[in-house]
């Protein structure tokens, strides 16, 4: 079943009390959206997951790690959602918290895109499967 393209927003930067960045809270993060995203594609969602994709990147980059660079990820975010033909973004857990999920899910919106949120697709009823008759 392929059910169209969508962006996976989920919230990555971790920050304590002090305003510095935790790259245990960070890789955290990563997988948890990995296990979000695979949920989601085994229902039949073809993704596009920016944490997913770029996280690896991050990490292995000595620039990125020693600038503590999260605000260049969000340009290039915005670069895909302005270039591809999405179907809609699906919203996980906590995205209200994110500004890099807030900033994505106001770029579906001025396209006129549907915004879904993670939960109620994971929630929602199971669809029948349809069997195939002989005539």
């Amino acid at each position: 079943m392929n059910r169209g393209l969508y962006y996976f927003a989920h919230p990555y930067t971790c920050v304590d009390a002090d305003g510095n960045y935790v790259s245990e809270g960070e890789d955290a993060n990563f997988r948890i959206c990995n296990y979000r995203a695979g949920r989601l594609m085994s229902m039949g969602y073809n993704l596009y997951s920016p944490i997913s994709h770029t996280h690896p990147i991050h990490r292995a980059s000595p620039i990125f790690l020693a600038r503590h660079e999260h605000e260049a990820w969000y340009y290039l975010d915005l670069e895909f959602i302005a270039r591809t033909n999405f179907d809609g973004i699906i919203l996980a857990p906590a995205w209200e918290l994110s500004k890099g999920c807030q900033m994505e899910r106001e770029a579906f919106e001025r396209k006129n895109l549907p915004v879904y949120l993670y939960t109620d697709i994971i929630n929602a009823p199971a669809e029948p499967i349809e069997e195939e008759c002989e005539s």
